[in-house]
């Protein structure tokens, strides 16, 4: 099917060749004219109506709100309410606005008018540079000579002149970097491995700054010195971090602060271009943005964000002595690999059946894999680090960094801000502490203010909505869909300044666990080492009762308290209000549970930690003989609980408990997890697991599925591989309780094929253990009889 391209804009055939020579000619046509296409390359900022019907399949090589980074103005204005916001988060800390003081000072004409004349009296040191705001290429760039001549225009900002830069053979240079947003939900950033290092024509001299080829590094303006040899020079990184390296410099110390300089400066205009994408109504799936990112390099080798330009330049500049073959290698390389990044070479993805969750993993996924010389930044290699810099993450950005983080992330903890509560009739009203407006919400809203401003995180309480609708509705809720709705709202909360994420602050053990102040400090009453397959930590609980009621349940499960204090994860089930709070290296995994749900929360959560990379864990009962043979049943009816492992143990007189791991290298052997059981009846308390079966290896003979079927007179009947997957699938997962992959599942289902598989008759339970004894447990129960 051929697919139609439009380039549009004040362009030129050099700005748009690339586009069009990375587009595969058996799949695109150009369009002939602007009403009808599926991608379109725009230079310079469309009209609003070009983003109507953009989204899967049909995209535009912008987004809606982009001005809040390409104003040179603006820019300043994102950074500096980053930066503010950054700090009332911090509340005296500075460990993450120190991150953010890579951009000179801007006063924008005429409301920091005044505001100029003062800091310039105060500071006669001082250089500024006057700049247009929103021109490019060098135009109308000059240093200022006297502060009173500045004009009060409104297309004019003043810039603080950055003195002592690093220098290249004398000469002044900027470097230009080529950044891509690829999407906006969730946030994806982008920097090319390659760009430039463009160079002044002219020495660099503090006696003869006023002469603009010293001083300005723009190619437009550097071309006009006839007096240069060489007037118009790009080097790119690939010399440029040579020659560091030849000076002694450290330049991937370098580049490593360039590269979270550029994510932050992104970062900045996260929700101007969420929320001009709402405005105009633009889907951002078929937005992105490549943008030029001029940055200077002070003498200290410090980067500073200069502008932000849109639809930077893709004409070739330098000549060939001077860079200019390079240069248009690399300008053509960037194009080449969005386009494939982007996947427009390849068709638009059909309908899947995977969840939101799912999907946005993928795709985030899938685009990484596929990006070239692109360095993913955002999420990049640590989610965490960027997540406090937004206002709020959306549910998105979430689920991406919880599926990319090699450690657990404690969700985003909120307070007030500009906003005061107050009830009236089971209803809450918003004061707005900043406008002195009052608003009401609805039910659910003030469920969700409620619960966010006592301290829950946003999963949390869209888990409460879930349980709530789940027993008013007629079908299950769609849980993905209140997840969702639930981060947006805390997200217009914060937006709107009636909220504010507490802190941000990671430690060496993972997520601060600042912000965590409703949570009790209570003396720890118990405190032991923990072990269900790869999975070890320190458990602590600081409630009698609670100790009481689970303490027998883990002792199957403990291991010698060799380690030091700080040396394991910590598994922590503290006092709430109301209830309890299941804690995992500072992540709430579970709040405001009632005492008689800790311990299913506790097993549930050592299952889905149970795996590492590779294996599958099981959470299904688990009967056996230490070393020796093993029969495995599954709980995919949640109902019946193990019901059908107690019933067999009672039968057969051999050990049983709850979990199985079988591992990567096991070579089909199954290791007992030695969770607690629990029978049918919902009343009936935990029964810890057997001694012996926590880390126990056993040949795994059968699988068994429970059932109140008739099924004749032997009690059980046979199950194929595809009718026991279809049972055993949701009761496994793999590292961090995620479903299983492709590779995974292929090992799950070899290794069934080599298992007896049978449904077994609850109601005939007597008959089914006698017909079960003798087809897959001959060994075990001999055994067992020989020794009574």
């Amino acid at each position: 099917m051929t697919r139609y391209y439009w380039t549009g804009g004040n362009r030129s055939h050099e700005q748009d060749r690339f586009f069009e020579e990375s587009l595969d000619p058996s799949l695109w046509q150009k369009a002939e004219g602007p009403e009808q296409w599926d991608a379109c390359w725009y230079t310079g900022m469309p009209d609003p109506e070009y983003f109507s019907g953009v989204g899967p399949g049909r995209t535009i090589n912008h987004i809606p709100g982009n001005n809040a980074l390409t104003v040179k103005s603006r820019l300043y204005q994102s950074l500096m309410s980053l930066r503010d916001r950054v700090q009332r988060q911090e509340k005296g800390s500075h460990h993450l606005s120190d991150r953010l003081t890579f951009v000179p000072q801007v006063f924008a004409m005429p409301a920091d008018y005044n505001a100029f004349q003062e800091a310039a009296l105060a500071n006669p040191e001082k250089r500024w540079i006057l700049k247009p705001k929103n021109a490019a290429r060098g135009k109308g760039i000059q240093l200022v000579d006297d502060p009173a001549d500045v004009p009060v225009d409104s297309s004019w900002m003043v810039q603080e002149y950055l003195e002592n830069p690093h220098t290249m053979h004398g000469r002044k240079y900027v470097l230009r970097l080529y950044v891509l947003v690829s999407s906006v939900s969730p946030f994806r950033v982008y920097l090319y491995r390659q760009g430039f290092a463009k160079l002044a024509s002219m020495p660099y001299d503090e006696e003869n700054a006023n002469n603009p080829y010293s001083y300005l590094t723009n190619p437009d303006v550097n071309a006009l010195n006839l007096d240069a040899e060489v007037p118009v020079e790009f080097v790119d990184f690939e010399r440029y971090r040579a020659w560091l390296r030849e000076q002694g410099h450290d330049d991937d110390a370098l580049f490593a602060r360039i590269e979270d300089m550029v994510a932050l400066t992104c970062l900045s205009a996260l929700e101007p271009m969420r929320e001009r994408s709402r405005v105009v109504g633009a889907d951002t799936r078929g937005c992105y943005e490549l943008m030029g990112i001029d940055c200077l390099i002070d003498q200290d080798l410090k980067p500073w964000v200069l502008e932000c330009n849109l639809s930077p330049s893709l004409e070739v500049c330098a000549g060939p002595e001077s860079g200019g073959d390079v240069e248009e290698g690399i300008k053509g390389s960037i194009v080449a690999d969005m386009v494939e990044m982007l996947g427009l070479n390849r068709p638009p993805a059909g309908d899947t059946n995977a969840s939101g969750a799912e999907q946005v993993v993928r795709e985030t996924q899938d685009e990484i894999a596929n990006s070239g010389g692109f360095r993913n930044l955002i999420p990049g290699s640590d989610p965490f680090s960027y997540l406090p810099f937004m206002a709020l993450p959306r549910l998105s950005d979430w689920v991406v960094a919880q599926a990319l983080c090699d450690k657990p992330l404690k969700q985003p903890c909120l307070e007030r801000w500009c906003a005061e509560e107050t009830f009236s009739e089971d209803q809450v009203y918003l004061y707005d502490t900043g406008l002195g407006h009052l608003s009401s919400l609805n039910e659910t809203a003030s469920l969700i203010w409620l619960m966010a401003t006592e301290g829950a995180g946003p999963d949390d309480i869209a888990s409460a909505l879930v349980d709530s609708a789940a027993k008013s509705m007629p079908t299950a809720p769609d849980a993905w869909a209140i997840r969702n709705d639930v981060w947006n709202t805390l997200a217009d909360w914060v937006n709107n300044r009636f909220l504010i994420q507490s802190d941000g602050q990671p430690t060496d053990q993972g997520p601060s666990e600042s912000g965590q102040s409703s949570l009790p400090n209570a003396a720890t009453v118990m405190s032991m080492v923990v072990s269900c397959g790869r999975f070890r930590a320190r458990f602590l609980a600081d409630s009698a009762p609670l100790v009481h009621r689970i303490g027998k349940l883990l002792e199957p499960m403990t291991r010698p308290d060799e380690a030091p204090n700080d040396s394991l994860p910590r598994l922590e089930v503290v006092r709430d209000t109301p209830g309890f709070t299941l804690i995992l290296e500072g992540q709430v995994i579970r709040s405001r549970l009632p005492l008689a749900e800790v311990v299913p929360a506790i097993v549930r959560c050592f299952a889905t930690q149970a795996a590492t990379h590779g294996d599958i864990a099981m959470d299904a009962g688990l009967i056996g003989d230490s070393g020796d043979e093993a029969v495995l049943v599954s709980h995919s009816d949640s109902s019946l609980r193990d019901s059908l492992t107690l019933g067999l143990h009672e039968q057969w007189g051999v050990p049983c408990g709850r979990g199985a791991l079988l591992k990567a290298t096991s070579g089909g052997v199954v290791e007992g997890l030695g969770l607690p059981l629990q029978g049918s009846d919902r009343t009936e308390s935990f029964r810890p697991a057997h001694s012996g079966i926590t880390g126990a290896a056993g040949r795994t003979t059968a699988v068994l599925v429970p059932s109140e079927a008739a099924l004749g007179d032997g009690g059980i009947q046979a199950l194929t591989v595809n009718e026991s997957l279809k049972h055993l699938l949701p009761v496994c997962c793999a590292e961090n309780g995620r479903p299983l992959d492709t590779d995974e599942f292929a090992r799950l289902a070899d290794w069934l094929e080599e298992r007896q598989c049978f449904l077994v008759n609850m109601n005939h339970l007597e008959a089914a253990a006698a017909t079960l004894s003798g087809k897959c447990f001959e060994q075990t129960l001999q055994k067992a009889s020989g020794g009574r």
